[in-house]
């Protein structure tokens, strides 16, 4: 299905991230400033939204999971999985920047993804690098920036240096800053940034009463994701695992968790949208109460 049919009323979406919502387009083209401390932005007098209309969230996290069992399902190598899992991640991609997503992080590679075969890794890594030889051109026609996240050490020279030819490609783009995590570990990322603090407090640069969430937060691997955006309102993963699996694990404190059956290769638009829809149903609250429960 291309973007231009996808079953929900375009007009009808709104874009949020916490309480407060205004309306979106489904193509944005805006500046952080724009976005101002909500994240959501002013769209040309429209009305605001009905209670029916569809909620996006600002920023998704994905969990791509399932390539392998997708493969064995249908006889086929677990390469092939893999290699269709670089078409579902462009749908992904698309629909974000069509319905308004400000942010979308997804997870690519976890540190313990190193336990596979060295032929299942040394594919995956030459899948990485191929991707980001021909969809980089489209990627910037989009307005994507990419960055990525999780240690680079030990990932292969070649990819290493295509990594950072798509960050510097892609940093002033503004339409969906899309972070890959790659060699990833939330524990580690949250270890490093105490560690960082500790050594700061050491040398006497900050006292330990200077040490908040805030702080804390600034030291994590995901500081680079531009704040406006702010942590994930949605994560969603594939293939019906119901775990964390590492991923995220202080960004995801108030983050709403879906999970859905479908194999990542065959995630397609009609997956996203019914992504929207379950989102549409929560009711984030972040602690306090609605209105009709006070």
């Amino acid at each position: 299905r291309g973007l231009a049919s996808g079953g929900l009323d375009r007009a009808r979406v709104r874009s949020t991230a916490d309480p407060s919502t205004t309306t979106a387009s489904p193509s944005p083209s805006y500046s952080e400033e724009e976005a101002g401390e909500s994240g959501v932005t002013e769209r040309g007098g429209e009305p605001p939204p009905s209670s029916e209309e569809v909620k996006v969230p600002r920023h998704l996290a994905v969990i791509m999971d399932g390539n392998y069992r997708w493969a064995l399902q249908r006889g086929r190598r677990g390469e092939e999985g893999h290699a269709a899992g670089i078409d579902a991640l462009r749908t992904l991609v698309e629909c974000s920047v069509s319905y308004g997503v400000r942010a979308l992080t997804v997870y690519a590679f976890s540190v313990d993804n190193w336990k596979r075969g060295d032929g299942e890794r040394s594919f995956i890594f030459t899948l990485f690098e191929r991707c980001l030889n021909t969809e980089i051109s489209e990627l910037l026609a989009k307005g994507v920036c990419i960055r990525f996240i999780g240690v680079r050490t030990g990932l292969p020279h070649s990819l290493r240096v295509l990594m950072d030819r798509a960050e510097s490609l892609t940093r002033d783009n503004t339409s969906l800053h899309l972070t890959i995590a790659i060699n990833y570990s939330a524990r580690a990322d949250i270890v490093a940034a105490a560690r960082g603090i500790a050594r700061a407090v050491s040398e006497n640069r900050i006292g330990a009463e200077d040490v908040d969430e805030d702080l804390f937060q600034s030291h994590l691997s995901t500081s680079v994701i531009p704040p406006s955006c702010g942590q994930p309102d949605l994560l969603l993963r594939t293939s019906g695992e119901e775990r964390l699996s590492n991923f995220l694990l202080w960004e995801l404190a108030y983050t709403e968790l879906c999970f859905v059956k479908v194999n990542w290769p065959d995630f397609n638009e009609e997956s996203f949208e019914n992504a929207l829809q379950e989102y549409s149903k929560r009711d984030r609250r972040y602690g306090g109460r609605t209105q009709d429960q006070q």
